[in-house]
């Protein structure tokens, strides 16, 4: 039975996440305005994608940055072509980090910003325009804690000293493992939230921050997080 909805209700990200874990057959018909396009899937991977004249990963990630529309998801329907091999994991973090870079190269380097009187209200400002915003601080990577905002009650000082913790595991494994790399960032992702960490120009600090994956977009909060780690970097006394 196929399974229709609103890209409101579960973006695209959340649609190949949920059809790859499953591991099932399937083509995903999504439709933004005039705009139309057709995934498949197969064996929990994306095998095919296109749209009018257009084929393979680009389509993918066309299809990636639509936010409004509906779709339908169709269970064991075969794909007429095989031109994707990519990992799906690696797709999604490929095509949500073109976004990111388009969208900032192209308009918010244009904006200038007044640069609030300190890194708190930087925070605060931010819990304003992340939908879902649970908390946000400024750690230096001793642990402690130089600013935080928090939407709720929350211990973020104990926070703030478990995440250090793992970040410096998470950088130290990636750096054995491909010394070569720079990490944009690293995500958290549990039942209910995304925990987003950058880290300032030096790396002696990091901007973190989380936010309820059910109500917020990953690709809005990586936007955001490069956003506001260049202010808070520009505030921070150097």
């Amino acid at each position: 039975m196929a399974i229709k909805g609103s890209l409101s209700d579960m973006d695209i990200p959340s649609l190949v996440q949920y059809v790859c874990n499953e591991g099932q057959e399937a083509r995903l018909h999504v439709q933004q305005q005039d705009q139309q396009a057709l995934l498949y899937f197969a064996a929990g991977s994306v095998i095919h994608a296109e749209m009018d004249d257009q084929i393979g990963e680009e389509v993918f990630y066309q299809v990636l940055r639509w936010q409004e529309g509906v779709f339908t998801l169709e269970p064991a329907v075969a794909a007429p072509a095989h031109t994707i091999t990519t990992p799906w994991s690696v797709l999604l973090v490929n095509g949500l980090q073109r976004y990111d870079e388009e969208t900032w190269d192209n308009t918010l380097h244009e904006e200038d910003y007044d640069m609030p009187e300190n890194i708190q209200d930087i925070l605060k400002e931010l819990g304003e325009q992340v939908p879902g915003f649970i908390a946000a601080s400024v750690v230096g990577m001793d642990g402690l804690g130089i600013a935080e905002h928090a939407a709720t009650k929350v211990d973020v000082e104990a926070i703030n000293a478990q995440m250090t913790l793992l970040v410096k595991l998470v950088d130290t494994t990636i750096r054995k493992l491909s010394p070569n790399d720079a990490v944009d960032d690293y995500l958290l992702t549990t039942e209910r939230a995304y925990f987003l960490v950058r880290f300032l120009e030096g790396k002696d600090y990091f901007l973190g921050f989380a936010a309820d994956r059910r109500v917020t977009k990953l690709g809005s909060m990586r936007l955001n997080s490069r956003i506001y780690t260049e202010r808070v970097d520009k505030a921070l006394p150097h």
